[in-house]
């Protein structure tokens, strides 16, 4: 069970980091200069990845040109009675979107059980 919610949780983080924007071919500065050498457009990637016993860290940011272009995060943790994942997409321009899922699974098989039974004194 933990290790199917552990590649859930980084295929998850996978979408995540490949949400962020990166810089194309197609927006390769060329100089004004007579020669017509190309100007610099790099793109870095800044990948951190954490593993515990029960949960894990993903996260990576992007520097382009200009500087910090946007990052992810996605953490995860299993718990006793389910598990829970968060995380964080954002762009260099300001703008970042939250997100946050706690399944309280124990709870749920707790509440099947309780509706099956139900059904079987019918």
């Amino acid at each position: 069970m933990r290790t199917a919610l552990l590649v859930l949780a980084i295929g998850l983080g996978a979408v995540a980091v490949g949400a962020v924007p990166t810089a194309a071919e197609h927006r390769t500065l060329v100089s004004d200069d007579t020669g017509g050498a190309q100007g610099s457009d790099r793109t870095a990637l800044d990948v951190d990845l954490k593993l515990g016993v029960n949960g894990f860290r993903l996260g990576a940011r992007v520097f382009g040109s200009q500087g910090y272009s946007g990052g992810a995060w996605l953490n995860g943790e299993t718990r006793p009675e389910g598990f829970s994942v968060d995380g964080r997409v954002e762009h260099g321009n300001g703008k970042s979107w939250n997100f946050k899922l706690n399944a309280d699974i124990d709870e749920a098989l707790r509440r099947a059980a309780r509706w099956w039974g139900g059904l079987r004194d019918l």
